[in-house]
């Protein structure tokens, strides 16, 4: 397929001034879109273009458009903003990054949306200024739009029907996870059409290595992309509390659940004498946890014992006294036993590694764990899905990907 040449000219221009920018430039696949009066791009990173529209920005204003759907896409906007209402996340989403660019000197299309345009400070998160769009009940007008519009569409108008505006509250699903009308279907398994999120995960931490190397060079690099990049690649988040956290949060639904029992006569028994009635017994379930660690041997058993004693210290906390199923597999199951304590483990293994082994194994473990939690270094196969019933939490050693389905926890030497 032959691009247009504004096209072509414009990711070069931004590929030679931001040279760490230029694989994820090069990564949007553009799909023409006649008719559409603009450009968007999806959160699959395909880039929808009007040839008509490109024949008359400049290329100067071309770049700028792509510049800012990029940022949309490093800054995972999609998963971000997924669940909110789309059109007031997509200017909120606009707001975070809008102040940054114009710093910079970029140059929009439309008139952009700002902090200020929302009534607003600099430099806020878009879950920020999004919490702030839902309070305003008549927001000043942006770009020409009034926001008491944007909430009379929010209830059933049309407002995804219009034309995207790049910068200007409509920049398609990569800025609010939701699927716009001129967007294509996801793509399938094996599909070139688009990156899929693991994918794109990958391409956000490659583009964080590369400013990482651009400042190392001692070239001139935005604060925010420095920022960006640092947090990227070395969260400030202790994975300790966030594994905390995690197996909290897993483990809320059970542990607040109660159902009633025979087991055990209920309390009330005796006010009611022998007239053949037998009232059950309040219980509250206790969550199983399987823990499948790998042991494949590019792990060390300092890293795993740590992790386990972390994982025994959380379930002390919440009152655990059921123990913890743990799984030893590399690429076959060489430990699997209830232990009370990290040294009741027996780190066995050595070989390749192959989680759908553990995993499976752990599904018909009993009683059956409504939480898994893998201890890997990620250089294994995974199964398509989750096993049926089980919320599944990643520990993982390095830069490496995990499924979408797992809660991925990352963990350093």
């Amino acid at each position: 397929m032959t691009l247009p040449v504004e096209l072509q000219a414009a990711r070069i221009r931004l590929a030679k001034e931001r040279p760490y920018l230029a694989s994820a430039a090069w990564a949007l696949q553009p799909v023409p879109r006649p008719g559409l009066g603009t450009m968007a791009v999806d959160m699959y990173w395909r880039l929808y273009y009007d040839p008509a529209v490109l024949s008359r920005w400049s290329v100067e204003v071309t770049e700028g458009a792509l510049y800012h759907e990029i940022c949309h896409l490093l800054r995972n906007h999609s998963e971000r903003m997924r669940s909110f209402n789309p059109h007031l996340s997509n200017i909120a989403a606009d707001a975070e990054i809008n102040d940054d660019l114009i710093r910079e000197g970029v140059k929009f299309p439309n008139q952009p949306i700002t902090p200020e345009f929302i009534g607003q400070p600099k430099d806020l998160l878009a879950e920020e200024y999004y919490a702030s769009l839902e309070k305003q009940e008549w927001p000043p007008s942006v770009s020409g739009r009034n926001f008491s519009k944007a909430k009379e569409e929010e209830c059933g108008g049309s407002d995804l029907a219009e034309p995207p505006r790049p910068g200007s509250g409509r920049c398609g699903s990569c800025a609010t996870g939701q699927m716009a009308p001129w967007e294509d279907r996801p793509p399938i398994k094996g599909s070139s059409s688009g990156l899929s999120r693991t994918e794109g995960e990958l391409m956000r931490r490659d583009v964080a290595k590369q400013i990482r190397e651009h400042v190392r060079g001692q070239g001139c690099v935005p604060g925010h992309w420095a920022r960006w990049a640092e947090e990227k690649l070395h969260p400030k988040v202790d994975w300790r509390k966030q594994l905390a956290a995690a197996v909290r949060f897993a483990t809320a639904d059970t542990m607040g659940a109660t159902d009633y029992s025979y087991c055990r006569p209920s309390r009330r028994q005796g006010q009611v004498g022998n007239g053949g009635v037998i009232f059950p017994s309040v219980c509250c379930p206790v969550p199983s946890v399987a823990v499948v660690a790998d042991t494949s041997g590019s792990i060390s058993d300092k890293m795993l014992a740590q992790t386990l004693a972390e994982i025994s210290g959380i379930f002390k906390s919440l009152g655990q006294k059921e123990g913890i199923h743990v799984l030893a597999v590399d690429q076959t199951v060489e430990f699997c036993r209830r232990v009370f304590r990290p040294d009741q483990i027996q780190l066995a293994g050595g070989g390749g590694t192959d989680m759908r082994i553990g995993l499976e194994t752990a599904s018909r473990l009993t009683p059956f764990p409504q939480l898994g939690i893998v201890i890997t270094d990620g250089h294994t196969s995974w199964p398509d899905r989750p096993p049926r019933g089980m919320k599944v939490i990643a520990v993982l050693f390095g830069d490496v990907t995990a499924p979408v389905w797992a809660k991925v926890i990352r963990i350093s030497e």
